[in-house]
């Protein structure tokens, strides 16, 4: 089968895509199921039912070291802190240690713990909109969005509230650490607050060694499996993992949730008229506005055939998530925004093991964020300037997004 290339019009890191990715990614979906973006060397799948089958087929592995451009694995004894903690990160592991490392967490991310987080998380919210006050209006992007996310993890964690500026420096070297695009000094320069962030998690883990109890990290240390426990690097790997995807992906999420809600009156008069409502908004931003410039990477583990591709050992496929949200073979209407849609064939976090083991972290903070927003600004509307970020890795970043309070 001949092979389509779509680097021709397909630049995610373009103002164009950034400001509005959609007829992008519909041209993808409708023309180009499976395609080469050299561009990446890379090849591209798109549409849900493509999507599903590559999640959920076990020889295209998350382990980033089975791709044929990784950089040579170095020994455990040459590794940095940054480099230690994403050795044993769950995006990286191999499918043996994956399932272990989520078998022995998924205690840690039960109902029982994510309720006590929402509590918590609650008085987190209501603090930081305390800050804020009462202004005609303000920058929900970098007053909200680019801080709650990273609070409600410090919180489920247990960092002390004065230590949240290191936490804070960990979840930055995380997340843009990992951006394969950086020159060595832009990495060291990203990740150099993740030595101090992991000695501060250490000795909370050791803390609680010491004197367990009920919460998040407790449970993550009492875990045990036939016989196998948590070490301590793999707590704090679980956690930079949990920043990862919990942080930065709700960032974009508390943004694009507003801003659509906002944009769509009549949505947003639904959801005051019944709160029950909010999870349905929340997947419905997902899947109408995705916020990601890059999809979901696999490595094929082994030749193999997708759609009547050869896809070779080594060579790196990204299911392009965001194009699934737009399949109009499973969503009627899908460029209509729509709370009360059914959600039910949703990937937005993921399918099979590789199911976002923090959706309920993610869902909950959000849910915690939007209901006090209305409550404190029942009359609140877009302002007029929005300002993206167009060196972010991975995401449409907005940097800027006003909103009027209209409270008087």
């Amino acid at each position: 089968m001949s092979v389509q290339t779509v680097d021709h019009f397909f630049n995610p890191s373009s103002k164009d895509f950034i400001h509005d990715p959609v007829p992008t990614l519909e041209k993808l979906c409708n023309e180009y199921p499976i395609s080469r973006f050299d561009a990446w060397q890379a090849w591209l799948v798109t549409g849900h039912a493509n999507i599903i089958k590559c999640l959920l087929d076990t020889r295209l592995s998350t382990d980033f070291n089975l791709w044929e451009y990784a950089p040579p694995k170095k020994p455990i004894e040459e590794m940095d802190a940054f480099e230690k903690l994403m050795n044993n990160n769950l995006f990286f592991l191999d499918r043996k240690n994956h399932l272990r490392l989520r078998k022995l967490a998924l205690p840690a991310f039960s109902p029982r713990i994510m309720e006590q987080m929402k509590e918590r998380f609650s008085v987190l919210v209501k603090e930081r909109f305390d800050e804020i006050g009462t202004p005609d209006s303000f920058n929900f992007a970098a007053e909200i969005a680019e801080i709650v996310p990273t609070q409600a993890i410090a919180s489920l964690v247990g960092i002390p509230r004065d230590k949240f500026p290191i936490f804070d420096s960990l979840a930055y070297g995380v997340v843009r650490g990992i951006n394969p695009m950086l020159t060595p000094d832009e990495r060291k320069d990203a990740i150099k607050g993740v030595p101090e962030g992991l000695d501060l998690l250490n000795e909370l883990i050791d803390e609680r060694r010491a004197d367990p109890g009920n919460d998040f990290l407790s449970t993550l240390i009492l875990a045990e499996d036939q016989g196998s426990k948590l070490s301590n690097l793999e707590m704090c790997a679980l956690v930079g993992a949990v920043l990862g995807a919990g942080s930065d992906t709700a960032v974009d999420l508390h943004s694009y949730l507003i801003k659509n809600l906002l944009q769509h009156p009549e949505q947003l008069d639904l959801l005051k008229a019944d709160p029950g409502l909010v999870q349905g908004a929340i997947s419905e931003t997902l899947r109408y506005e995705s916020s990601g410039k890059t999809g979901l990477a696999r490595y094929a583990s082994e030749d193999l055939d997708i759609n009547g591709h050869e896809i070779k050992k080594g060579q790196m496929v990204q299911l392009i998530t965001s194009t699934a949200g737009m399949d109009s073979s499973i969503y009627e209407e899908p460029r209509k925004f729509d709370i009360q849609r059914d959600h039910d064939k949703s990937i937005s976090f993921g399918q099979g093991p590789h199911y976002c083991i923090g959706v309920t972290l993610v869902r909950s903070q959000t849910e915690v964020m939007l209901k006090e927003l209305f409550k404190r600004f029942p009359n609140l509307s877009l302002g007029n300037e929005t300002v993206y970020d167009y060196n972010h890795h991975n995401a449409r970043r907005m940097d800027v997004m006003m909103v009027n309070t209209n409270l008087t």
